[in-house]
């Protein structure tokens, strides 16, 4: 019985093992080889083409008062194109509304910081300063004070608004762009409570200056253009209650300094002889020296600063003259520095 058991059980063995010997022989599946494909022909691209290089504008480049009176001096355009010099000397051309009403609508504009014109010049109104309206064509042509003095000052230098004498030497606009207020240094005051520079108390011992004090009846400008509208005697003249001198009361306000705020330089400082080196060649040191005025080397025999129409002839004009305005007007737009060099003096 043992033997007939153990021969079936050799059998199966047997037969096992010849069947794991023939898959190690040949019974795996090979792997799938990927069918070879050719790589794809590169497209031609085209070659890119050569562009013109912009032209050269640098040289229509032009100082921003410079630019002004052009357009001034052309008769004010509103909307046709006027000639004006670019910095190269070439000729070029610009409009109204692309190139000069942004100087008065723009904010830093005329240096890092700058105001625009209209942010104070905004409507002929009365909360629009000095009534100006600085944001259209028509408001710069009506100019200042519309309302209390109609139809306005021009400040484009015409004899009256709207009539087209335009004379930008002489406007107003080009003296608030370009003039430093005197003596260097003032705070700007949006109220011009400081216009009229410092109060002064006036007795028999003559002028006492009241620093820092503002707004009253008798001033440090008042005082000067009362000796002015007499004449500019060097002698005595009347100002509120008490008879002055020229020597005593009024030239100190030219050589002294801190005469019209705290730490001011007196004027002698810069003018101080009818020279080159002294600046606009003026004197403002003694007597002679201011009435002999500004540039007298340059443009004999001088400017007048007191509204003379030449230097001697003795029709003084206060509320016209170049003194009251540099003592008075402060320099648009606001928060100029101050450069003696006078470099930035046309933006």
């Amino acid at each position: 019985m043992k033997r007939r058991t153990f021969l079936p059980i050799l059998v199966g063995a047997t037969l096992v093992l010849l069947a794991i010997v023939l898959a190690a022989c040949g019974g795996a599946t090979p792997p799938p080889t990927e069918e070879m494909t050719a790589p794809p022909e590169p497209t031609a691209t085209e070659a890119p083409t050569a562009t013109e290089a912009p032209a050269d504008e640098s040289g229509a480049a032009a100082y921003a008062v410079d630019l002004i009176a052009a357009w001034v001096e052309s008769g004010s355009p509103e909307t046709d194109a006027f000639d004006y010099t670019g910095v190269d000397g070439n000729t070029y051309q610009a409009t109204f509304v692309v190139d000069i009403q942004p100087l008065f609508t723009q904010n830093n504009v005329w240096f890092e910081g700058s105001q625009a014109c209209v942010g104070c010049h905004f409507a002929a109104s009365e909360n629009s300063y000095h009534q100006l309206n600085m944001s259209t064509y028509e408001g710069i042509m009506t100019g200042a004070d519309s309302l209390e003095s109609p139809p306005g000052v021009s400040i484009l230098g015409q004899a009256e608004v709207g009539k087209g004498d335009f004379d930008w030497d002489h406007s107003k606009l080009r003296e608030r762009l370009r003039n430093n207020r005197m003596p260097p240094g003032w705070e700007f005051d949006i109220t011009e409570e400081n216009r009229n520079g410092p109060c002064v108390e006036v007795g028999a011992e003559g002028a006492t200056v009241k620093l820092g004090e503002y707004g009253c009846d008798l001033t440090a400008v008042g005082l000067i253009g009362a000796w002015v509208e007499a004449g500019a005697p060097n002698g005595e003249f009347a100002y509120g209650d008490a008879t002055l001198t020229f020597e005593r009361d009024v030239l100190p306000f030219f050589t002294q300094p801190s005469m019209w705020f705290d730490g001011s330089q007196a004027c002698s400082g810069c003018h101080f002889a009818a020279s080159e080196n002294s600046a606009h060649q003026m004197d403002l040191s003694n007597y002679a020296g201011i009435l002999m005025g500004a540039d007298s080397l340059e443009s004999p025999p001088g400017v007048s600063i007191l509204g003379e129409s030449e230097p001697g002839k003795g029709d003084f004009d206060w509320s016209a003259s170049k003194l009251r305005a540099r003592l008075r007007n402060n320099r648009m737009a606001p928060g100029w520095e101050f450069d003696i060099t006078e470099g930035n003096r046309n933006g």
